[in-house]
């Protein structure tokens, strides 16, 4: 374990009131990020996309998890599974990008398999002594759908995720995520530490200083607080000013609170999945590490299936996409002049305030995460 890990974690535990950042290190450091990538990506609960993407029987989306190509796909058993992407042969991807398939061949030497991972094609190996067709598979990671998120993970003895976040669930079963479907997506290319992305989501601090004339106004940082947790996930509130109603464009279900329907509600399933929820839409960005220094941002936009049939709904669309947008531009610029600060030689742990609860949240469950790492 490093220096800068053994200090962050003889901190775990911590009180918010006197808690402080992660180290420098925790962002900058490439060796850290290779153990992020073993301890918390391999072994962890990872949100690789929607489940509206693979309705159908041969439907599919690819997502690489820490250096790991998968297929998430829908067999013509209606099983949802997460297949390696490596072919078996000479290790080559068997498909990119989404679509429908009834089957998938690698392009370097036609190996073909079924939707369930089953090798059924292998041309001109009838003279590999005891090479049996049967006997190869795509290897499967594990998988679970949860409100409409498909989580993925490498590890086979990993605890399941559905019960670690039973509380979360009560919280958000009024907004139906799981009727939502996808009606946007934008990637944004993030040359910047994936923590600083997430930690800049899981706070209304900031919009103070950032979001002056989007958010602030609207969503004023001091009426925010964050809901205690029992496990890898954060609940945050943020109140309208005057609790004025959250401006809804389509049908709100009825289950929603009165408090609900006045406050942005943001969540996160550690590590990857955030959140921010309105009254009738779901706003999902899903933040894909690549390296130490940068991810992909990847935007969703959701609505419920009834918004689609509504006659402005292109229109509104395209304004959602607009605000998204110029709030997301905003933090570009916040997370950008952080990740040149952090690399600062004078750059060290820096006191939270109350407002950041979120941020504590966070950064006590990786400190706990790598722990005893080596």
């Amino acid at each position: 374990m490093t220096t800068t890990m053994t200090a962050a974690a003889s901190e775990i535990g911590t009180p918010l009131e006197r808690a402080s950042t992660l180290p420098p290190g925790y962002y900058t450091d490439p060796q850290m990020y290779r153990l992020e990538e073993d301890v918390i990506f391999r072994r962890g609960w990872v949100s690789a996309g929607r489940v509206d993407q693979v309705t159908d029987p041969g439907d599919f989306f690819t997502f690489d998890l820490a250096g790991t190509p998968l297929i998430i796909v829908r067999g013509k058993d209606g099983e949802l599974r997460a297949l390696s992407a490596s072919c078996l042969h000479r290790f080559m991807p068997v498909t990119e990008g989404a679509g429908n398939r009834s089957s998938f061949q690698c392009p370097y030497h036609l190996w073909t398999y079924a939707l369930d991972g089953q090798l059924i094609g292998a041309p001109e190996m009838e003279r590999a002594d005891g090479f049996d067709r049967a006997d190869c598979r795509l290897p499967e990671a594990r998988i679970e759908v949860w409100e409409g998120f498909v989580f993925v993970n490498l590890d086979a003895n990993a605890e399941p995720l559905a019960p670690q976040i039973a509380t979360l669930t009560e919280k958000v079963a009024p907004y139906r995520m799981g009727e939502m479907r996808t009606a946007a997506i934008v990637d944004y290319e993030s040359d910047w530490n994936w923590k600083v992305m997430v930690e800049n989501f899981i706070e209304s601090y900031h919009h103070l200083g950032i979001h002056p004339d989007t958010l602030q106004p609207f969503l004023p940082a001091h009426t925010s607080s964050h809901d205690d947790s029992d496990g890898p996930w954060l609940y945050h509130r943020i109140p309208t000013k005057d609790r004025v109603p959250m401006p809804a464009q389509f049908a709100v279900p009825g289950e929603l609170t009165s408090e609900q329907r006045t406050e942005l509600t943001v969540i996160s399933v550690f590590p990857l999945l955030l959140v921010a929820l309105q009254p009738d839409e779901m706003n999902y960005l899903q933040v894909i590490p690549q390296l130490h220094d940068r991810h992909i941002a990847r935007w969703w936009i959701c609505h419920r299936p009834d918004a689609f049939e509504h006659p402005e709904f292109e229109s509104k669309l395209a304004g959602s996409k607009a605000i998204l947008d110029a709030v997301h531009q905003q933090d570009i610029g916040a997370c950008r002049a952080v990740w040149k600060g952090v690399q600062s030689q004078y750059a060290r742990s820096g006191r939270l305030s109350h407002l950041e609860k979120g941020v504590w949240q966070f950064d006590e469950w990786v400190k706990e995460q790598l722990a005893g790492a080596s």
